[in-house]
């Protein structure tokens, strides 16, 4: 299988959702500067390759903190499960300012992806881990979505508000 037909519903929900789960007391509300890198392996033995690699800029609004986003598992759950998705969390685990967790989903078209996401927070810094196995017509694909995300300052009319 190759990599580029992953379906978008996978790897974007967790990209676009401002960043799989953290805690919102330790992070600066404003804009913050998010670099996401995408790698994935075909099988176990072949090399990672880098898929994409994407620089954006997001403001993080007190509100949407405030839902503790980075730290509480099930919001990206929410977001796979809209687009058709079933899903299910295990093995929760969290501190003041690092959670992780596994979620397991079945996609609307039969296939699935299995994922281990660890994310840890800080006031200026957050970083989040996904690590994903898809399932897809008969074979499996290892990706790695990582996410460092620096605090930039005051939002801007260009940031996308979260």
């Amino acid at each position: 299988m190759s990599v580029r037909v992953l379906p978008c519903a996978v790897i974007l929900p967790l990209v676009l959702s401002g960043l799989p789960a953290l805690a919102s007391p330790a992070i600066q509300p404003g804009g913050w500067k998010v670099k996401t890198v995408v790698t994935a392996r075909e099988t176990p033995a072949s090399p990672a390759r880098t898929v994409s690699e994407m620089n954006t800029q997001v403001c993080f609004t007190p509100a949407f903190l405030a839902r503790d986003p980075y730290l509480t598992p099930g919001i990206d759950r929410d977001k796979m499960e809209k687009q058709g998705a079933r899903c299910s969390i295990s093995d929760a685990a969290r501190s003041e300012a690092s959670a992780s967790w596994k979620m397991s989903c079945t996609m609307a078209d039969g296939n699935s992806v299995e994922m281990q996401i660890n994310n840890t927070v800080a006031p200026r810094r957050l970083r989040s881990e996904i690590q994903q196995l898809v399932h897809k017509g008969g074979q499996d694909v290892q990706i790695r979505i990582t996410m460092d995300s620096v605090y930039a300052g005051a939002c801007t009319k260009d940031m996308l508000q979260l």
